[in-house]
């Protein structure tokens, strides 16, 4: 049983169904044991609906009914999804309607007040907690429970001034709370309704309670209303009650000096552990609360003193107000009334902060404005430009922000005191909105700028960083690193100083410096062992090692990023990169095993379905031809209808692609071992003669080309293997398993089959993935729904592709749009590639070669390390031909040349183009080298060598060497290769015929 859990973490409703009841119990239980409380849902979920459906009474569902709830919160603590919690409600509701006396009741409950809070239904929170605290349920809660409920009723009454319905839970709390803290809430709480119900003499009867020293006296509201109090008492001729309540009122000075003092008091405790050598829970709660309490400190520290705000609404205000005396109407106030007040400035800027408190960002905003525009030389100027930036910026009320930081730092130094810190905020505000707009030019034009306008601000290093960071962008690794680099060495201790040193490592790595990069790679790992982006450093340490053949080493280096990735992109990247390794070492158990681990941990994530694509893969290297298919198929099944899933279009080319494929190799390959075990005298050849084992391999491709490695590095291919083919069963027995096993239903059929079901069910997402699926296997058949832009929008990559392909010989116009579509969504895609190469053969079919070479030359520049490189160079060579720039074209051929690991059919076909390009300019001596060139050296490229053959000939004739020219026809058709095209070689004997009539 243990082996069932642990091989099915991802347990689907549809395998709950399947087991039995005691099956049920013990898996769900042993995933609540471990806390997998999301996996158990669906067991859960099954065994209520299983027993509650059933006679049997015996089996109490109180216990799965309340996992069920804690479940569905835990769900939405991991998703955010609110949707869970309303679920979780359905649950303990269930388990209160069905099983009132259950001992788990009263957990649910307490746990659905919370999830009612969350929800926002707080009249629904309100009745559940009265009843919990009137006994209505038939257990008791304990004195602390019933004091933490009270304190949330307090809390939701105080907070929207309901005190008529809130002054007896007030009381209450008083009356039973659980420490000195809570009962100092239920008398604050009771002192603001005491004095908005006008009850005066009870107003008085609670200041002994709120007299005692506690975290509420320092809350800013409350000495507020004790302001607002005292002037009521006054109204009311209680000078005397007026007077008590001024000394209790705490000032912001000491308010300030509170959280000062208690921010002093953490730090020295935060040191205490840090000295003994302990990193615990506390120090993070403590540095949370220090964060907490510098919070305050920023907004306290910007308003004036209570006291002082006294004197000014007695004089002025109060008395001609019925609202609550927070902190925003009173400096609103006192900013519309009194223009031309001497404190004018200062009513402005507490108006501007009250509103920032309050979230009244379209306020806050326009009143940050006024004062900006009033007091530019004013001591708060920075601080207001800052908040409205960050305000604009955080709301996306408008991107006015970005001007406006632009602006401040182009006027810097501003002459309050905080300028410095202010522009190098701004600075970063607006650098990285550009950069995210991909303006990289304007970062790196107007840095300069700054760079001659400030010779040394504060925020220089800043300025090195953004710059350098634009320039990375655009690919000036050079420059990058330069800028990258001065961070380091003129502000080692900058903010910017660790992300400095990754990004060098980055520019170096884009920059092929290899060495330069891994230096600074190792550099970052130790020098910030704990650092943002250590998970990534190792990562790029891993493929460096594996540039360098290091394998074990990056392998190592991939591990250990993957223990310290804080993203799933990183888990993704280091369990490819493994998998790559392992197929370049041909260790394809290893590949095959990487793969099944990464979907084991991670089989809801979105490159789940490339890494069935890659286990796919191995288990083809392994020979394992039925498990990739079925596996691709399965999957195919379970994801086709899925919009946001474009690794399923993968599987379904390489599934179309990849069965007829193998079936043949397959059935040559157990042929060719059929031979090899019937005829002795093939046999005999096959094991004695290495140079006749290759040549048969050589010429028939069809067979597994891995056999042939496998058999002449094996160590018993000799000679005895003439009379007993036995010792190498082990490589080949698997053929004729595979074969034997090899799914009976084709592409077409599995296709068909599932278009009809997806027809059924009106899924236009599968429906077109399976006619995508049909179409790679060349059967067309029309879409019953004509497609648009809408659907183009809603769809994946590959899909689009489809689409215009399908589309392309009856509305080129929409295939064109639908090109240009994948460009606009998906320009970093791979399928881009595709559709900018559609679009050139388009241009050229068009005439417009310009254009066709300008879309080959943007996937050059986006990715530069495609694999289809080599044929767009090519590509654009012929086009260059067509344009008559044959100058340009031969660059592009010699470019391909010029790459050693291009050596093969690309150099044969870019030498063959070369010849073509000067027989373009009818320079046919220089023509005839480069054919001459191409069928000496690449003679076993069928195509290529007959081609260049032939257009040799033609040079030849042109250069009136009929002679020459017919014992290069004649020495064509006695070596070229079997694979040479027919009508290649019937061209040959064409002109040779005529040449010797």
């Amino acid at each position: 049983m243990v082996s069932l859990i642990s091989c099915n973490l991802d347990l689907r409703a549809q395998d709950a169904s399947q087991m039995g009841i005691s099956n049920l119990q013990l898996i769900a239980g042993d995933l609540v044991e471990k806390g997998q409380f999301e996996e158990a849902i669906p067991l859960l979920e099954e065994l209520v609906f299983r027993i509650d459906g059933s006679a049997d009474a015996t089996v109490a569902l109180d216990f799965p009914l309340f996992i069920l709830g804690i479940a569905h919160i835990q769900v939405y603590v991991n998703s955010e999804d609110k949707g869970a919690l309303k679920l979780a409600l359905g649950w303990f509701e269930k388990l209160e309607e069905n099983y009132p006396e259950s001992p788990k009741l009263k957990d649910a409950l307490l746990k659905k007040v919370d999830v009612l809070l969350i929800l926002d239904r707080e009249d629904d929170a309100v009745e559940l907690i009265q009843r919990l605290i009137s006994n209505h349920y038939p257990f008791r809660l304990n004195r602390k429970e019933i004091s933490d409920q009270l304190v949330r009723l307090t809390r939701l009454f105080y907070s929207k001034q309901n005190w008529e319905e809130g002054l007896p839970i007030f009381k209450k709390l008083i009356e039973v709370a659980y420490d000195a803290e809570d009962k100092a809430w239920g008398s604050a709480a009771c002192f603001e309704a005491y004095s908005n119900l006008e009850q005066y003499d009870d107003v008085m009867t609670i200041l002994p309670a709120l007299a005692n020293e506690s975290k509420i006296r320092y809350m800013y509201r409350l000495n507020v209303a004790m302001l607002q109090t005292s002037d009521q008492m006054v109204e009311k001729e209680r000078f005397t009650d007026a007077a008590i309540l001024l000394n209790l009122i705490k000032t912001n000075d000491v308010i300030i000096a509170y959280h000062e003092t208690a921010i002093e008091s953490k730090k020295a405790r935060i040191r205490l552990i840090s000295s003994l050598g302990r990193k615990t829970e506390e120090s993070e709660i403590l540095n949370q609360e220090i964060i907490n309490h510098e919070s305050t400190l920023e907004k306290l520290r910007d308003l004036p003193t209570l006291r002082t705000e006294l004197l000014l609404r007695r004089a002025r205000n109060y008395a001609q107000t019925s609202r609550n005396y927070e902190s925003f109407w009173m400096f609103y106030d006192l900013m519309k009334e009194n223009p031309d007040d001497k404190q004018i400035e200062l009513f402005t800027y507490a108006t501007y902060t009250s509103a920032l408190t309050l979230k009244k960002h379209e306020v806050s905003i326009e009143i940050g404005k006024a004062y900006r525009k009033q007091f530019p030389e004013d001591k708060y100027y920075s601080s207001v430009t800052l908040g409205i930036v960050n305000t604009m910026r955080d709301q996306r009320i408008s991107n006015e922000y970005v001007q406006i930081s632009k602006d401040f730092i182009d006027a810097y130094p501003q002459k309050d005191e905080k300028c410095h810190e202010v522009a190098a905020n701004l600075l970063t505000t607006w650098s990285s909105y550009m950069i995210q707009d991909s303006q990289f030019e304007a970062v790196v034009a107007q840095i300069k700028r700054w760079f001659q306008m400030h010779p040394n601000p504060a925020f220089k290093d800043g300025l090195h960083y953004w710059i350098a960071l634009a320039y990375l962008q655009l690919g000036e690794y050079e420059n990058a690193v330069s800028n990258f680099s001065k961070v380091l060495e003129l502000y080692p201790d900058s903010g910017y100083a660790e992300d400095s040193l990754m990004r060098i490592g980055v520019s170096c790595f884009y920059a092929s410096k290899f060495e330069d990069s891994k230096s600074a790679f190792y550099k970052y790992t130790s020098t910030y062992p704990e650092g943002y982006a250590v998970d990534q450093a190792f990562y790029f340490l891993g493929k460096l090692e594996e540039f360098a053949h290091k394998y074990e080493l990056a392998l190592q280096h991939f591990r250990t990023a993957d223990e310290l990735a804080k993203s799933q992109a990183v888990h993704d990247s280091c369990a490819f990169g493994i998998g790559e390794i392992y197929e370049q070492q041909k260790r394809y158990d290893k590949m095959v095993e990487t793969f099944k681990n990464y979907l084991e941990r991670f089989s809801n994530v979105s490159r789940a379905t490339d890494a069935i694509y890659q286990l796919g893969r191995g288990y083809e290297f392994l020979s394992q031809y039925s498990e990739m298919l079925t596996l691709y198929s399965n999957y195919i099944e379970r994801y086709a209808s899925d919009p946001n899933n474009a690794g399923v279009d993968i599987l379904i080319e390489s599934f179309a692609e990849k069965y007829e494929t193998n079936k043949t190799l397959l059935i040559k390959t157990v042929e060719f071992l059929d031979k090899l075990e019937n005829d002795l005298t093939f046999r005999t050849q096959i094991v004695t003669d290495r140079g006749f084992l290759f040549e048969y391999f050589f010429k028939n491709k069809a067979v597994d080309e891995y056999l042939y490695n496998r058999l002449r590095t094996h160590p018993e291919f000799n000679e005895q293997l003439i009379d007993d083919l036995s010792p190498i069963q082990n490589l080949t027995s698997i053929y004729r398993e595979q074969l034997a096993r090899y799914p009976a239903e084709t592409p077409e059929q599995f296709f068909r089959k599932q278009l009809k079901k997806f027809q059924g069910q009106r899924n236009r997402i599968g429906t077109t993935r399976m006619l995508m699926g049909l179409y790679r296997n060349n059967i067309v058949l029309q879409s019953a729904q004509p497609y648009d832009q809408g659907f183009l929008d809603e769809i994946t990559p590959r899909m689009i592709l489809y689409v215009a392909d399908y589309t392309r010989t009856t509305d080129l116009n929409f295939a064109i749009e639908a090109w240009n579509t994948l460009l606009r969504r998906y320009p970093k895609d791979d399928a881009t590639i595709v559709a900018y190469m559609r679009l050139a053969d388009v241009s050229a079919k068009r005439n417009d070669f310009n254009k066709a070479i300008d879309y080959l030359n943007k996937v050059r520049k986006q990715f530069p390390g495609t694999p289809k490189l080599p044929a767009i160079v090519l590509r654009q060579g012929e086009l260059y031909t067509l344009n008559g720039d044959t100058e340009s074209a031969r660059d592009e051929y010699k470019y391909i040349l010029s790459v050693t690991a291009w050596r093969g059919i690309l150099h044969a076909q870019a030498l063959f183009q070369i010849g073509e390009s000067y027989m373009a300019e009818r320079e046919y001596g220089t023509a005839h080298g480069y054919f001459e060139r191409t069928f000496v050296a690449y003679s076993h490229f069928g195509k290529w060598a007959a081609n260049a053959y032939l257009e040799d000939a033609k040079a030849l004739i042109a250069l009136n060497q009929k002679e020459d020219a017919i014992a290069t026809l004649t020495e064509a058709l006695e070596v070229l290769p079997q694979d040479a095209p027919d009508e290649l070689m019937k061209s040959i004997q064409d002109i040779l015929n005529q040449l010797t009539s």
